[in-house]
């Protein structure tokens, strides 16, 4: 049963999931870069189109149906932006994949314009697939032509059968989030890049995992956390004018993979688990790894180290961040006294 009355505004929260995190549905993308927003008029449209053949096509298929219930302006109908896929596996070459939108806040619906652009500038629009998306319905301007991919290109099936029914989820359920998407506080053209490169650099574990757990799931999902640090780390470095590396602690490291990954990346760290792992032996000692148990005390606050990690850290998770606050207090108070012992032979 669909609540009809969550739906305006649960289905636009809904379309910005599709829109700004294309990845959630579709798995082949690593995310997508979009535009800023304008308001777009028809003649602005017909600029864009270029194509005196399709604009009529367009704009019939973006005005047909319900009347507008004015939810913008009237002479600027739509809200026009554009977005840029990012396969996780570059299979594009050169070229850019992107979407003009448009979206019709009065109609409640959004249009797809899908176009490619070489390293020139130089833009071919994908007139054949056009498609829109409607409060529970999809339309497409050209069946019969459709072209897929899997990537920037879904097939209508998955389309009408797998987006559409989450889409009509998510209106209804209208939940949102005061917290940022992780992977929105990243350059994602950088993560993507990154997460190929270290793909293709530790594949080779896969073959040689000793352990019981699922090689596949434990090495790329490690590949994927260690490429976030890294691009995140990179990031501040430029932003603070850093050329030191940060140095790390992995509490609960587990396999020690995420460790050995950024270990190898240059990063100074070390894991610490309660319990050894096989696989620790095929790392070499340039991976530091401990068997020890952590606890939240004095002995546990690793001074000098700038970031403390907890991936699969279980039970001591909820502790990290007691752990983060009393290195803090410490060096707070750490400082105080040194100023009161500076200051006061002087106050004397």
């Amino acid at each position: 049963v669909t609540d009809m009355r969550t739906l305006p505004d649960g289905f636009w929260s809904a379309i910005d999931v599709w829109i700004k995190k294309a990845h959630v549905v579709n798995k082949r993308l690593c995310g997508v870069k979009e535009s800023d927003s304008k308001d777009m008029d028809p003649e602005d449209l017909r600029l864009l189109l270029d194509d005196p053949e399709l604009f009529p096509d367009v704009l019939l298929f973006l005005s047909s149906g319900a009347s507008s219930a004015h939810g913008h302006r009237p002479d600027k109908p739509w809200s026009y932006s554009v977005r840029t896929f990012i396969p996780k596996v570059n299979c594009y070459g050169q070229n850019l994949h992107k979407e003009v939108i448009l979206k019709d806040f009065g109609r409640q619906r959004v249009t797809f314009i899908p176009f490619e652009e070489d390293t020139e500038g130089k833009v071919s629009l994908k007139k054949c697939n056009i498609y829109q998306i409607a409060v529970l319905e999809l339309h497409v301007l050209s069946v019969d032509s459709w072209f897929s991919d899997g990537i920037a290109y879904p097939k209508l099936p998955w389309l009408s059968s797998d987006l559409l029914p989450k889409l009509v989820r998510w209106a209804t359920e209208c939940k949102s989030s005061e917290f940022k998407s992780t992977l929105s506080l990243l350059p994602v053209e950088k993560y993507s890049l990154m997460y190929q490169k270290l793909k293709e650099k530790y594949k080779a574990m896969v073959k040689v995992w000793p352990e019981v757990t699922d090689p596949e799931k434990f090495v790329y999902e490690d590949v994927a956390i260690a490429t976030y640090l890294l691009v995140l780390w990179a990031e501040e470095r430029a932003e603070k004018s850093l050329t030191a590396r940060q140095s790390f602690v992995d509490l609960g490291c587990g396999n020690g993979l995420l460790v050995h990954i950024l270990t190898n990346e240059g990063h100074p760290g070390r894991g610490i688990d309660v319990r050894r792992r096989k696989i620790w032996d095929m790392y070499g000692p340039q991976t530091l790894l401990e068997e020890k148990a952590i606890t939240p005390s004095e002995s546990f606050l690793f001074p000098g180290t700038d970031w403390l990690i907890g991936n699969h850290s279980d039970e001591l998770t909820p502790w990290i961040p007691v752990i983060a606050a009393r290195r803090v207090i410490r060096r707070h108070n750490f400082t105080q006294q040194l100023k009161c012992q500076l200051i006061s032979p002087v106050l004397e």
